[in-house]
């Protein structure tokens, strides 16, 4: 039975992908499961160079974008004033214009013109990546276009174009954006167990209270994850009260510029020679497994 693994957190920086990788990489290469990684990071994915796997094919995410039949626009303003996003305007002497950096793809447009002057057409935000599976790892990883504001769609893309190999894999380990918008709903929603990822900060503990309290609404087995524990000047008396107060399971990976310098260099800490990350990373894959046993 596949089990879903959602490593998230609110702040970013905190070491999701870092936790993520090796987690996955400790399952498949030191526990012989097959494991599935999915990236959904769209902004900024680093799995690709820290995994190193090749690609196997790649897809193009599109949305609607409106094309204007200019001899049929009889510049009404109608599309204009329905359109939710502001995305087109009617200019005098030049007439509708689309500006597509805020057109949100609603198509309120085509439905709402009364000349049918709006054509559907579609546009490339971006792409989901799928690799070949080596040694029980495989990488599913979405990349939004440089400048694009598509976040979402590119994501929840990602998530569900990743579902047609969930089926076969022991564990599916969903690596997040930051935040606690509708991407991280959506994949927590169909976790098994969350990794709520935190640093021992004010704006670290700040941002775990706001994803713990979206974890409990669903009802999801949570284990936070305190990275970097150790940095000085943390705030570790506020941040083990918060966990005592809410009785969450806790795990702690200390701060070590080596395990930093093998992210740097695209390496899992097992080949880093860090061996007391690693074997507080081999803690948290312990507890994945031990909670799914």
């Amino acid at each position: 039975m596949t089990r879903v693994v959602v490593v998230t957190g609110g702040k970013g920086g905190v070491g999701k992908t870092f936790v993520a990788v090796n987690i996955a990489d400790l399952l498949a290469r030191e526990r012989s499961l097959r494991v599935l990684l999915v990236d959904l990071d769209v902004s900024n994915p680093c799995t690709p160079s820290l995994l190193s796997l090749p690609v196997r094919e790649r897809e193009p995410v599109t949305v609607f974008r409106p094309r204007i039949d200019r001899a049929e626009c009889a510049q009404c303003g109608e599309c204009v004033r329905r359109c939710p996003a502001h995305a087109l305007v009617l200019i005098p002497g030049k007439g509708l214009m689309l500006i597509g950096t805020l057109c949100e793809g609603c198509a309120m447009c085509l439905y709402v013109c009364p000349r049918g002057a709006i054509r559907e057409g579609e546009e490339v935000v971006g792409w989901v990546s799928v690799t070949e599976e080596v040694s029980g790892l495989r990488l599913v990883y979405g990349e939004l276009v440089p400048g694009g504001r598509q976040e979402g769609e590119v994501a929840e893309r990602t998530l569900e174009s990743s579902r047609r190999f969930w089926e076969g894999y022991d564990y599916v380990v969903v690596d997040t954006p930051p935040g606690t918008g509708k991407v991280i709903l959506r994949a927590v929603s169909v976790a098994d167990l969350v990794l709520s990822v935190t640093e021992p900060t004010r704006l670290g503990l700040h941002d775990l209270a706001k994803l713990h309290s979206l974890v409990k609404r669903l009802g999801k087995r949570e284990v936070v994850v305190v990275n970097k524990y150790g940095i000085p000047y943390g705030d570790y008396d506020e941040l083990e009260g918060f966990l005592k107060a809410e009785g969450l399971a806790s795990l702690r990976i200390p701060y070590s510029e080596g395990a930093l310098r093998s992210y740097f260099e695209g390496k899992p800490v097992r080949l880093s020679g860090e061996p007391e990350v690693l074997k507080r990373l081999r803690d948290v894959a312990r507890a994945v497994v031990s909670g799914h046993t």
